[in-house]
């Protein structure tokens, strides 16, 4: 399998290379056609001189025939008892913060309504405070704002992780040697499909996530290091 992404990978590189040439010439070539007075040129006919002839090569290996597997991480997700109260709490801290915004905001226009209704111009002082509160403002909602999709971040992290040790867990059990995100199938028999597999362990091993709390900058518990780790073993066969 690490094979197969490997050679995939050596073949994106090649192409990249290959558009990376082709766009460093498309200046030297518009030149070069400039220069030629804008005219249609016919290509150039170059030598061809002769490479080594490649002899077929002797009779190799053959690999086996593969076991594939199948799994839906869309499914996976929306079935995770995890994902499921980690939605809930995300989308309550997230009304907050609108809340909050929206209430700033409210206090913003009645203070500048309050110095229109005064007849007079702003002081720059009045000016220089209202700014700066707007400032903050956007520094701390701003952050405010991080935090939460960085929470969110964290702890679907742990369910990913989660997911690819059990996802390796079932192939190793039941002998797979590729297992294929259900997306990259055009089609593929239902017996192949190991998300309902996945979702049981996923749930047995990972019910709840970590998940700071609201006041918590996630980047300053990473610099500590302080968070809890939550092993677990199945009790039963993967391959069942």
């Amino acid at each position: 399998m690490r094979s197969s992404i490997m050679a995939r990978t050596g073949y994106a590189r090649l192409c990249g290379a290959v558009c990376g040439a082709a766009l460093a010439l498309a200046p030297v070539l518009a030149m070069a056609q400039d220069a030629g007075g804008g005219q249609q040129q016919q290509a150039p006919i170059l030598p061809m001189p002769p490479v080594p002839e490649f002899k077929p090569l002797p009779p190799g290996t053959k690999p086996v025939a593969p076991v594939i597997g199948i799994f839906n991480t869309q499914q996976i997700m929306a079935q995770s008892i995890a994902v499921q109260k980690l939605q809930t709490e995300l989308g309550t801290r997230r009304e907050a913060l609108v809340h909050d915004v929206r209430a700033e905001d409210a206090q913003l226009q009645a203070l500048r309504q309050s110095i229109i209704k005064a007849g007079k111009a702003p002081t720059p002082e009045q000016q220089q405070e209202l700014q700066k509160r707007v400032n903050a403002d956007r520094t701390k909602f701003g952050n405010r704002n991080r935090i939460l999709e960085e929470d969110a971040q964290v702890a679907l992290n742990q369910v990913q992780r989660e997911m690819q040790q059990i996802v390796s867990a079932i192939a190793t059990a039941r002998g797979m040697t590729m297992v294929l995100q259900a997306g990259t199938a055009a089609l593929h028999d239902n017996s192949l499909d190991i998300s309902d597999q996945v979702v049981t362990y996923l749930n047995q091993a990972l019910p709840s996530v970590y998940l700071p709390s609201a006041t918590e900058d996630p980047e300053e518990i990473a610099k500590s290091g302080k968070y809890p780790v939550m092993p677990f073993q199945p009790a039963d066969n993967g391959g069942e």
